[in-house]
This record gives structure tokens, sequence and C-alpha cells, in this order.
């Protein structure tokens, strides 16, 4: 008998030891963020969560919270090897110094741009009708955003400042426009308002141009690279990227507003190198070539009205495959002042 049962024992501890042999070996991937932030970036980490669950590899994410955490801090902590991957507006020094992921995280939900002010500037906002009017007013930008140099090359007036003084400065009217993408401005105003009640949204203006948050890796880890990559493109084959956008309340929400606002006016985005200009248009929403048609001074006039033509009403309209701007006939939409 006892000669029988010790096969089966040795069977069971090789079993057991193979198990917990495997168990040890999943790896973490380290990722610094500012602190107290993370819930507000949870679709982001999300993103993150599903690259490494549709991936080969057993790695479970670890985010370490630091006070007063920079943009520029991020990326020497992740080229000392301080950190492991990190997320970010593309800019040419991250793209040239790190290695990207280049799959959009938001679908270029980052690029699609809307306004807070104080309320007081309401009565001169409600007087702009093109691009030219826009431009008169300066916008409040954090001190290493991209987008602040994506709007400097457009001809706007930028101020810029720290990310956790710019409400301050908008509710003393240092600057009459603080810059947001639409899905994280709806998620952070009721929250402000308690804090800065004269804080609104700006009603029926949205500033569009191909943007987006990606994934950084550090230069020469291609290993890790190709694993985010790979496990993005099996997130979005099996759907699953998809069903995390579109079940994401402030996306979702943002997306809505959007298509009710009457005045969009586009603009390019210079920074892009060519790599990320060509990314899959798969990965942005609406499929929107900002750099081709709809940036030209001659615009094919059968189907799409150029962002140049200013003074024109301009809407969002569903293709069956993709997002054309149309001149519209009337306005649809406005922000309400305690939203």
């Amino acid at each position: 008998m006892q000669k029988k049962l010790r096969p089966t024992i040795i069977g069971i501890l090789a079993s057991f030891l193979f198990f917990a042999g495997n168990v040890a070996q999943a790896e973490t991937l380290n990722i610094a963020f500012p602190s107290g932030l993370k819930e507000l970036f949870k679709y982001e980490f999300n993103v993150i969560e599903l690259a490494l669950e549709n991936s080969d590899a057993d790695m479970s994410l670890n985010v370490t919270e630091i006070d007063g955490l920079s943009g520029s801090r991020l990326v020497e902590m992740l080229k000392a090897g301080e950190t492991d991957v990190i997320f970010g507006g593309y800019s040419p020094q991250r793209n040239e110094s790190l290695l990207q992921i280049n799959i959009p995280m938001t679908r270029g939900m980052l690029g699609h741009r809307v306004f807070m002010t104080h309320r007081d500037n309401l009565p001169a906002l409600r007087q702009v009708k093109t691009l030219t009017d826009l431009k008169q007013f300066c916008i409040g930008a954090g001190s290493d955003w991209p987008d602040a140099d994506i709007m400097e090359q457009n001809g706007f007036c930028v101020d810029r400042a720290p990310r956790n003084r710019l409400w301050d400065m908008l509710e003393n009217k240092r600057f009459p426009l603080l810059t947001r993408a639409a899905h994280e401005a709806f998620r952070e105003l009721p929250d402000l308002q308690r804090k800065y009640p004269d804080l609104v949204l700006v009603p029926d203006i949205s500033l569009v141009y191909k943007f987006d948050f990606f994934i950084y890796v550090r230069k020469g880890n291609t290993q890790l690279q190709q694993l985010l990559t790979t496990g993005l493109e099996r997130a979005y084959a099996s759907g699953a990227f998809m069903k995390n956008f579109e079940r994401d309340p402030s996306i979702s929400h943002a997306l809505a507003e959007l298509s009710r606002l009457p005045y969009t006016f586009t603009i390019r985005n210079p920074i892009l190198d060519p790599t990320t200009k060509n990314i899959d248009p798969k990965y942005w929403h609406g499929n929107l070539e900002f750099d081709t048609h709809q940036n030209r001074s001659s615009c094919p006039k059968n189907k799409i009205t150029c962002p140049e033509q200013e003074g024109i009403n301009m809407r969002y309209i569903t293709d069956p495959s993709r997002f054309y701007l149309i001149a519209a006939k009337t306005p649809a939409f406005s922000v309400p002042l305690s939203y």
C-alpha cells in the first residue's frame, strides 16, 4: 500500500511546486503617478490593465503615488529605471527619448477640447463665432502640457502655469479660458464648482486636434513595448478595448455633449512625428483625418466644409465610415451654468 501511495504523493508535490514556481515568476509593472489623481485617470489605468491582461506575460500593475510629481519628472524617473512605464500626452521630446506604444489611449478624445471660464466672461465668449474670434482670448494650460505648444503654434495666446495653480488663476481672472479635454471637464467640473462656484463651461464651443495620451517605456525596452502593443491589439480584436471605452461614463457623456455643440473648430497638430500622424485610423475616434482634407486651403466641396472657412456653424454628423464636419443651420447645445 505504501509503495502505491508514494508515486501519487510525489506527483502531487511536483504539481504543487510547479504551480508555486509559476506564481513566484509573476512580475510587477511599476508606474509612478501624482498623488490624488489616480481616480481621475481610472480609464487610462484600465487601458494599461487591459494591455497586461491580453498579453502573454503574467504581470500586475503597481501604482506608486508621489506628491507634486510633474510630467518632466516622470520622464526622468522612467529613464533612470525608477519606474517601468508612464503615460502622458504625446510630445516630440517623449517620443524621441522613450519608446511609445503607438495606440492612442482615449481614441483621440484628449484632443477634443472644451473650455472652462469664470461666469463673468460668458457675455464676451458668447460672441465667439469663428476661430479668429476664439484667438482673442488667452488660454491657460499646464506648464508642461503639449497642448500649450500645439495652441501656440496655431496662433493662440497661451498662459502656462503649474497644473495645481490653474483653477485658482482662472477663478482670479488671470486668464479667461482654461483648456480641458471634454471627458476631463465633464468629470471634474462638479467637484471644482464646490471650491470655485463661479467656474462654468463655455457654451457652444469646442476645439479639436489630433492628440492623445500614449503609454511609454524606457528606450531599449523593446520587449515591454511589444508586450503592451500586442496586448492592446488583442484587446481591440476581442472587443474588450471598445467595451472599456464605450462604458466609461465620462467619455460617453462627453461624446453625447460634443455631438450637440454648434461651433467645433479644428486645428492641425504641428508637433506630431510621421509615425504618430499615420497611426491606423481605426484607433482614432471617428477616423478624423485632421492632417489631410480637413486642413487644406481647398477642401472637396461636395463632402467637407473646410475649417478655414470661418464664421460657419459646424457640427459632427456620422457617415458609415467616418465623421465629417458639415455646415449646421441651427445651434443645438448650451451648457447649463450650474452643470
